[in-house]
C-alpha cells in the first residue's frame, strides 16, 4: 500500500478536469486521475460509459474540450498519436490494426524497418529484431507468419508487442486478455507484472473483474462519462466495483440454472463426427440443457463450433438432431435444421458494420418471413422494433450503421438477428467477449430464457465464470479431444484447468452414464 501511495505522489501522467462532447453527447465530465510509476491502474465502466474516448485522448487520437494533462510535470497535448508515441505513451487497441498481408514482424515495426544503404529493408535484422521483442515478451508467434493466418489471440498479442516495441513510459491496454483463454490470459497479466517491475506505466482496461482484482494497484471507474470510484488495491472489493459501474449491486449476475432438462431428449448428438481440422468427438446435448465447453487457446473448441454452424462440415460419423440422423453440410442447412450460431468475431464473422441496425438484424428474417425474396417493409419494421426492445439495443435509430454501436449493443444485433426465431440448438462462441456486467447479465438472462423453452445450448467460453455460471455440464478439450466432462456438483476454476490440460487418455475424474 505504500509503495502505491509513493507512486501516485509523483505521478507520470495525470489528468485534470477532462470533458469531451460529441454534439449535445456528453461523453466525459470533468474527470480527473492520475498513474503514477511503475503502476497499473485498471479503468473500468460499461461500454459506452467512456473509457475509449478518455484513452483516445491521453493516446493523441483525440482533443478534449476542458482540462489539461500532465506527462512527468510537464503540460502533455498530443495532436497526434505520433506524437504521442514520441512522448512515451502508446497503446494496444482491442480491435487490433494488424494488416493481413503483412507478416508478424512487418505489422510490428511498419515504418519503423532496420535498413541498408539503399533504403532496402534488412529482412535478417527485422525478424530477428523481432523475435527477440516477442521472446523478451513471452509470446509464441512466428514473426513471419502472415497477419491473415493470425487467431484472435494472437493477433492481440502482435498488437501488444507493436505497442511495446516503441518502449512506452505509459503502455494503455484495452482489453487485451478478452480474446485470450485463460492461460493466455495469465501470460498478458505476468507480462504487465514484469513491465512495471521494469517502470512502465500502465493503464489497463478489461471487464473481467477477477484480473483486476488480481493486478491491479489501484482502480478508477467511470459511468457515464463520470469518475465513481478512485481506490488502491485492498480498498475496493468486486462488489464495489460493479456498483460503482452500474449504480446497483449485482450479487448475482446469473440466473437460477433450472434441472427440468434431465429428463429430456437430446437435441443433438455426435458420434465420433469430425473432419479435417477435428478428430472425432462424441457428446450430446438434452434439450434445455447448457453444456459448457472449456480448453486452452488452439485446443479445438472453435473447429468444433464451425462444423456445428455448417461453416466446416463434418465429414465423418454421424450427427443426429431430434434422433434422427442428418448432415450440417453448409451454414444453410445448419440453420434450417435449427442450429443458430453466434461467433467469436463480431465484426468479423457476425455484422455487415456500415450496414443500419435494421438491415443487420433483419438478415435471417428474410429466409423466414419473404416472399420470393422481398420482405415487405411492414413486417421487417415490426419485427427489427420489437427486436430491439427484447434485446434492450440502444442506437440512435434503426438506420444508424451497426460499426457506431459500443462492443456490447453491437452483441445483442447478432443475438437479435440469429434469434428471430426460437432455434432448437445454439451455438455461442465466446458470447460476452468484451462487453460489460450489464450486458453479460442480460445475456445470461436470455440463455436462461431460451433453455425454458428447450433450445440446446453449447457454451464455448475462455472465461471460466461464464461456464461455471451457466453451464448445466463442462466437458474440457485438449489437443482437440474432448479431455474429460464434469457434472455442475463438481465444478471449480482449478478443477476445469486441470481437466483442460491433460490427454483425453489420461484416467478421467468424473465419469458420466
Amino acid at each position: 500500500m505504500t509503495a502505491t501511495l509513493d507512486n501516485r505522489s509523483v505521478p507520470v501522467l495525470e489528468a485534470s478536469g477532462i470533458s469531451r462532447a460529441f454534439g449535445q453527447n456528453r461523453v466525459l465530465r470533468d474527470v480527473s486521475f492520475s498513474i503514477g510509476r511503475n503502476e497499473i491502474l485498471a479503468l473500468v465502466g460499461e461500454n459506452g460509459a467512456g473509457k475509449s474516448t478518455l484513452m483516445n485522448i491521453i493516446s493523441g487520437g483525440l482533443p478534449q474540450d476542458e482540462g489539461r494533462l500532465s506527462l512527468d510535470g510537464a503540460e502533455y497535448a498530443p495532436a497526434s498519436p505520433l506524437e504521442a508515441m514520441r512522448r512515451g505513451v502508446a497503446i494496444a487497441h482491442q480491435e487490433t490494426a494488424i494488416i493481413p498481408d503483412l507478416t508478424v514482424a512487418e505489422n510490428i515495426f511498419f515504418g519503423r524497418e532496420p535498413r541498408g544503404p539503399l533504403g532496402l529493408i534488412r529482412q535478417d535484422a527485422l525478424h530477428s529484431n523481432c523475435a527477440e521483442l516477442l521472446d523478451d515478451l513471452g509470446f509464441s508467434v512466428s514473426p513471419k507468419r502472415l497477419g491473415s493466418d493470425l487467431s484472435a489471440a494472437e493477433l492481440q498479442m502482435v498488437e501488444i508487442a507493436r505497442a511495446m516495441s516503441l518502449e512506452p513510459r505509459v503502455l494503455v491496454l484495452d482489453e487485451p486478455t478478452a480474446s485470450l483463454s485463460s492461460k493466455a490470459a495469465e501470460t498478458v497479466i505476468d507480462l504487465m507484472q514484469r513491465l512495471k517491475a521494469r517502470g512502465t506505466s500502465i493503464v489497463f482496461i478489461s471487464h473481467r473483474l477477477g484480473e483486476i482484482m488480481d493486478a491491479a494497484d489501484r482502480a478508477i471507474v467511470l459511468k457515464d462519462g463520470a469518475l465513481t470510484l478512485d481506490a488502491a488495491a485492498g480498498e475496493f472489493s468486486r462488489d464495489d466495483l460493479i456498483q460503482a459501474m452500474v449504480g446497483r449491486k449485482l450479487s448475482n449476475i446469473f440466473p437460477e440454472r433450472p434441472s427440468s432438462f434431465e429428463d429430456t431428449a437430446p437435441a443433438i448428438r455426435l458420434q465420433d463426427a469430425g473432419n479435417a481440422e477435428l478428430p472425432p468427438v462424441s457428446l450430446s446435448v438434452r434439450k434445455g440443457e447448457v453444456l459448457g465447453v472449456a480448453g486452452l487457446e488452439g485446443q479445438g473448441q472453435h473447429e468444433l463450433a464451425a462444423a456445428l454452424s455448417g461453416a466446416r462440415p463434418f465429414r465423418s460419423g454421424t450427427v443426429e438432431i431430434d434422433g434422427k440422423p442428418t448432415n450440417i453440410s453448409s451454414v444453410a442447412k445448419a440453420i434450417a435444421l435449427g442450429v443458430a450460431s453466434i461467433p467469436d468475431d463480431r465484426k468479423r464473422d457476425g455484422l455487415a458494420l456500415t450496414l443500419p441496425v435494421r438491415t443487420n438484424m433483419s438478415l435471417f428474417a428474410i429466409g423466414r418471413e419473404s416472399a420470393f425474396g422481398l420482405l415487405p417493409l411492414a413486417t421487417e419494421k415490426r419485427f427489427t422494433e420489437e427486436a430491439r426492445d427484447r434485446f434492450a439495443i440502444k442506437a440512435a435509430s434503426l438506420e444508424q450503421p451497426v460499426g457506431e454501436l459500443s462492443g456490447g449493443n453491437q452483441q445483442k444485433v447478432v443475438f437479435a438477428r440469429w434469434l428471430a426465431h426460437t432455434p432448437k440448438i445454439l451455438v455461442l462462441a465466446e458470447p460476452t467477449k468484451g462487453v460489460d456486467i450489464e450486458t453479460k447479465s442480460e445475456i445470461y438472462r436470455l440463455v436462461s430464457e431460451l433453455t425454458g423453452k428447450g433450445v440446446a445450448v453449447i457454451l464455448i467460453s475462455s472465461d471460466l465464470l461464464e461456464l461455471i455460471g451457466l453451464s448445466d455440464r463442462i466437458v474440457t478439450v485438449y489437443e482437440r479431444r474432448i479431455s474429460a466432462e464434469i457434472a455442475r456438483a463438481d465444478f471449480s476454476e482449478e478443477h476445469i484447468m486441470r481437466c483442460a490440460t491433460r490427454h483425453a487418455d489420461e484416467p478421467a475424474e468424473v465419469v458420466h452414464a
